[in-house]
């Protein structure tokens, strides 16, 4: 993401319907949205690989992103205070908070960047041009997902709601596990010549590796108001988006 200009950027977020072909007559009309037709709403963070970091499943059809985001955990360790700590600099300005691409519907908040919707001058021309051809990861996502596992393309055929959640963490896990396993594959042809056994004298590497461990924070209703400020700043928000702005051209 750093090299594509977007310094401090972990993926991109949007939200995907599966429609609900069994949807009970009773709620048909809590389910219906633009799409005209009951549906679930599937809210996703990924990144260039594709790889989906975040899942969110359930919301009913008639829901925009915004609301959708309310019912959402995908803030909840940054509410917390137990989520990691990104250092990074944009146009020499420090920030501290990680990011993610958002088109027009999300909320002007620091941890999403977002396209200018009157752009003048080249330089926001330019930005906004940057922004949506990063943010297509997500859409690239939702059309990978979908190609393999038709069920989740078609009206679904399901009474409970609990099945066909467990039906789309099932593909996520699955999708999950063919791009790590492609990622793999191109990782080890490129540097395949690292495991030849016969070539290194010492015989095949170990690496031993460690997760570090997560701070410990306790979430005080303090430190819950503190990071609920920290998160609706909307002049962060701003002042990041100049920056990339500035920081991309």
């Amino acid at each position: 993401n750093a090299r594509r200009g977007f310094v401090g950027m972990i993926g991109s977020v949007d939200c995907m319907h599966w429609q609900w072909g069994n949807c009970p007559t009773a709620l048909a009309g809590q389910h219906k949205g633009k799409e005209k037709k009951p549906t679930k709403i599937l809210e996703t963070v990924a990144d260039y690989n594709l790889r989906i970091w975040h899942c969110y499943f359930g919301s009913p059809g008639s829901l925009n992103d915004i609301n959708v985001l309310d019912q959402s955990p995908l803030f909840q360790d940054f509410l917390q205070g137990t989520a990691p700590c990104v250092e990074f600099v944009i146009s020499g300005k420090p920030y501290d908070t990680p990011y993610l691409l958002a088109d027009g519907n999300y909320p002007e908040w620091p941890v999403f960047v977002k396209p200018i919707e009157k752009s003048h001058g080249l330089k926001q021309k330019h930005f906004v041009k940057r922004q949506e051809a990063c943010r297509k990861d997500v859409e690239r996502c939702f059309g990978v997902l979908q190609a393999p596992w038709r069920i989740i393309d078609t009206p679904c055929r399901l009474w409970r709601v609990d099945a066909m959640a467990q039906v789309m963490h099932a593909c996520i896990i699955l999708h999950n596990m063919i791009i790590e396993e492609e990622l793999s594959e191109l990782y080890c042809n490129e540097h395949e010549h690292l495991y030849d056994a016969e070539a290194l004298s010492g015989g095949i590497p170990v690496f031993n590796t460690v997760r570090p461990q997560r701070p410990l924070r306790s979430s005080t209703v303090a430190t819950l108001i503190s990071n609920s400020h920290k998160l609706h700043n909307t002049n962060q928000h701003a002042r990041l988006r100049s920056d990339l702005t500035g920081h991309l051209w």
